[in-house]
C-alpha cells in the first residue's frame, strides 16, 4: 500500500501578495513604494486611471486612497498601511523601544505634512500668501529643527533616525524631503544633517534605482 503524506505549510512560510492602490502619484503611498523597493519585495503598483476612479473608490474600504491588499485582505489609512509594512519587511527596528522612536519620527513628519498640505491645498489666494509667509518664516524652521534634533539622538545624527540600518523613520523623511517640500515655492530644505541623511538613503543602491526609473506623475 502506497501511503501519501499530506504537510501543511505553516503560514509564516507562504508568500504574501502585495497590491498598493493609489493615483499616479508619490504623495502618501510613496513611502510604502520606497519600503518595498528597499526591501527587494514584490507588488502591484495599482495606478488608477482618471476614468476608473468613480469605479474603483465604491471597492475600497473608506472609499479612499492609498489601500493596500495583502493576500486578498484591504487595508487603509496611509500610516496603518506603512507601519504593517515595516513589520512585515523587517524595517521597524530591533525593539519595541526603536520601534517607538521611528512612530515617533514619523508623527513628526504628520506635523510637518499637516503645514505643508494646508499651504498646497488653500484656494483662497489672500490666505495661501499668508499660510506661505508664516510656513517659511516661522513653522517649516521649527518642524525641520524638531527632525534635527530627532536625527542627533541617534549618534549625533551622521547615520540613521534610528539603530544602525534603516528604517521606516528614514524613507519616510526621504519622501517628505524629495517629494513634499519640494512642492511648496520657496521652501527649501538646507539643514545640512537633514540634508546628508537624505543622501545616505537616496544612495541606497535598491532606492536608487526606484529613484530613477520611478513612473512620471503630476505630483
Amino acid at each position: 500500500m502506497v501511503q501519501v503524506w499530506i504537510f501543511a505549510i505553516p503560514n509564516q512560510l507562504k508568500m504574501s501578495t502585495y497590491k498598493l492602490i493609489y493615483f499616479n502619484g508619490k504623495g502618501r503611498a510613496e513611502t510604502a513604494r520606497f519600503m518595498f523597493a528597499v526591501a527587494g519585495q514584490k507588488y502591484e503598483d495599482y495606478r488608477i486611471p482618471s476614468d476608473k476612479w468613480p469605479e474603483v473608490k465604491k471597492t475600497l474600504l473608506f472609499g479612499q486612497v492609498p489601500a493596500l491588499e495583502v493576500d486578498g485582505e484591504q487595508l487603509t489609512q496611509s500610516c496603518a498601511i506603512n507601519r504593517f509594512l515595516a513589520r512585515k519587511l523587517n524595517l521597524y527596528g530591533d525593539s519595541d523601544m526603536e520601534a517607538a522612536k521611528i512612530d515617533q519620527v514619523c508623527e513628526a513628519l504628520v506635523d510637518l505634512g499637516l503645514v505643508l498640505r494646508e499651504c498646497l491645498h488653500e484656494t483662497d489666494e489672500t490666505r495661501k500668501a499668508a499660510l506661505l509667509k508664516e510656513l517659511l518664516e516661522t513653522k517649516s524652521k521649527r518642524h525641520f529643527a524638531s527632525l534635527v534634533k530627532l536625527l542627533e539622538l541617534n549618534n549625533g545624527g551622521d547615520g540613521f533616525f534610528v539603530g544602525n540600518r534603516v528604517s521606516l523613520a528614514d524613507l519616510d523623511a526621504a519622501t517628505y524631503f524629495l517629494d513634499m517640500v519640494t512642492r511648496v515655492p520657496g521652501l527649501k530644505l538646507t539643514e545640512p544633517k537633514l540634508l546628508a541623511h537624505l543622501e545616505r538613503i537616496k544612495a541606497i543602491p535598491a532606492l536608487a534605482e526606484w529613484l530613477k526609473n520611478r513612473p512620471e506623475s503630476p505630483f
